[in-house]
């Protein structure tokens, strides 16, 4: 696989939680996330990508930061890992934290 075929861009950002169908999340309670994704246009494709999250169930959606990341042994974390694997076989991945945001 060449490198162009491996960088995956990390969105990083927060989204609120539409669903009151979830048993992991409440119902309004902003959440962390991280949307892995190859698509090296996703500023164009930002419409896409927002629709993607929301398919989840979650709406209020914000990105902050991007990180591209070429080497998957330059992630740590498990979870990562995984989805970083996940977005290059799908073409993007979303990763939330557990935790709600505290304010």
């Amino acid at each position: 696989m060449n490198s162009s075929e491996s960088k995956v861009y990390v969105l990083s950002g927060y989204a609120k939680c539409a669903s009151a169908n979830s048993d992991k999340y409440k119902l309004g309670n902003q959440h962390s996330i991280g949307l892995l994704t190859t698509d090296e246009n996703y500023e164009d494709n930002i419409t896409q990508l927002e629709t993607f999250v929301k398919g989840f169930g979650w709406e209020s959606i914000s990105f902050c930061i991007v990180e591209e990341v070429e080497d998957i042994n330059a992630l740590t974390n498990d979870v990562l890992i995984s989805s970083f694997i996940r977005a290059q076989e799908n073409g993007q991945s979303l990763v939330v934290n557990d935790l709600p945001i505290a304010v």
